[in-house]
């Protein structure tokens, strides 16, 4: 009966809105900017790192906060819905962390502010492509930060607060926890190893990086240790594996990155902290491209630094800003099969995304 009672409520104000709307009301809506819509008129038409005449090799390709920015259009009973109950603010990200792509090409962004995983759809013209994460039926995820993606397209999501592992079904269903009761103190960052069914779980306050795995969620061994040397931790944060298997790993208080093979060998060791070209001021993401460039997001320097896999400076991109290009302590970074280079830039409560171009380090 309260059901019934609230349609009919939502309809007489629905239909005392049409009534006192003027005639134009009756006609299509016309679709709404996105928020970065007014933005996109001010990009250069090709906004490009190194400027010309230099050979570009990164290129920005746009910015996601919301699901309009990836061409959902409200419909008119959706608007009047929001005019009654409110905008629903809670589907616009506000501290994206960490970033993800799965096997759909769905674009995964952990929000720690909304204690959510939000799953955007990049297929166009249909209708829910929106969907999120928000736990299972007995615990509701309070701090995602890291995110990986299986082969079935199982989703694993690591939440710092409650210091747990959850997995999804590719449609979003929970699935279960991991039982890490016993070898997990926080875990911070997740990469799979698909080939080798490996699950990469950085513990930062236990100083290393747990190797689970996947079938039988058992640890199989751990890479590093608290300590300074070459491939010891201090604080491990973030990492990412690249397509033969090397586990990249941002070594947070050491103020380096660690890149080590798939046998868990140290493969490279570079940074340090200072002010200069090269140096880190607080590193957090790390991925690598199809040819093994190294891409570091600081977020005290609001950039994102390229390096070969000795540690050489290739390139870096991005400012302090809230301009298309620009961040504002940038996150979590992903780089997937076509090179497209995602930065969680968090306080700009966006994703932003950029495409490598290829070209030769010289």
């Amino acid at each position: 009966m309260l059901h019934q009672a609230a349609k009919t409520i939502l309809a007489v104000i629905a239909a005392l809105l049409l009534a006192s709307a003027p005639a134009w009301a009756d006609e299509p809506l016309p679709a709404e900017p996105a928020p970065q819509a007014k933005e996109q008129a001010a990009i250069p038409p090709d906004l490009v790192w190194p400027s010309p005449p230099l050979q570009p090799r990164i290129r920005y390709l746009g910015s996601v906060s919301s699901p309009e920015d990836m061409g959902r259009k409200k419909g008119f009973w959706r608007k009047v819905w929001e005019f009654i109950r409110g905008e629903e603010e809670d589907e616009k990200m506000v501290r994206p962390m960490a970033v993800a792509v799965d096997s759909q090409d769905r674009l995964l962004v952990a929000d720690t502010n909304r204690g959510r995983v939000h799953i955007l759809d990049r297929r166009k013209g249909e209708e829910g492509e929106y969907a999120y994460l928000r736990g299972s039926e007995w615990e509701a995820l309070r701090l995602p930060i890291g995110l990986a993606v299986d082969g079935a397209g199982n989703i694993y999501v690591a939440d710092g607060e409650l210091n747990q592992i959850f997995v999804f079904k590719a449609d979003g269903k929970f699935d279960r926890m991991l039982d890490t009761a016993a070898w997990l103190k926080r875990p911070s960052a997740l990469a799979i190893d698909r080939a080798r069914q490996r699950l990469y779980v950085v513990d930062t306050p236990a100083h290393d990086v747990k190797v689970v795995d996947l079938p039988s969620g058992k640890v199989q061994s751990m890479i590093g240790h608290r300590g300074e040397e070459r491939g010891e931790f201090n604080f491990p944060t973030y990492a990412v594996l690249d397509r033969q298997g090397r586990l990249a790993v941002t070594d947070s208080m050491n103020m380096r990155i660690q890149i080590f093979d798939v046998e868990g060998k140290l493969v490279s060791a570079f940074g340090k902290h200072g002010d200069g070209s090269g140096d880190f001021s607080a590193p957090k993401g790390v991925a690598l491209d199809s040819e093994g460039h190294v891409y570091v997001a600081d977020a005290g320097f609001d950039n994102v630094q390229v390096f070969d896999e000795s540690g050489r400076l290739l390139l870096f991109f991005g400012t302090s800003g809230q301009e298309a290009g620009k961040f504002w302590l940038p996150t979590g970074l992903m780089i997937d099969e076509q090179d497209r280079i995602y930065v969680a830039d968090s306080y700009n409560n966006r994703v932003q995304i950029f495409q490598y171009l290829g070209g030769n380090d010289e």
